[in-house]
């Protein structure tokens, strides 16, 4: 019988919030959604025949908010990305170009 060991420093959460991933400079994005969640990363849904970098900038669609992340891994259309920065509210940035992602918030 295999022993799975849990890596993940604290404990995950399961969720189902529409996200979408940045990329390029803002420049390309692609829908995602965060399956679960814990204090420092979170596993999204993705298409999987998409090509993704491995540095990307994730919105919560629910929360409003915008964090950097980094793939650290995927398997089909699952992938695990781990906050890698700051976490911030999209609605009280001080930068006008991350302000207008609040159109693409939802209530």
């Amino acid at each position: 019988m295999a022993i799975l060991l849990e890596r993940r420093q604290s404990l995950r959460r399961r969720v189902f919030k529409g996200a979408k991933l940045f990329f390029q400079n803002y420049m390309m994005s692609v829908d995602c959604t965060i399956r679960n969640e814990c204090d420092n990363g979170m596993q999204l849904l993705v298409d999987q025949d998409l090509m993704l970098p491995t540095e990307m900038t994730l919105l919560n669609r629910k929360e409003g908010t915008l964090a950097p992340v980094q793939m650290i891994w995927r398997h089909g259309n699952h992938m695990g990305v781990e906050l890698d920065g700051d976490v911030e509210d999209v609605r009280v940035s001080e930068k006008s170009y991350i302000r207008q992602l609040t159109t693409m918030l939802r209530s």
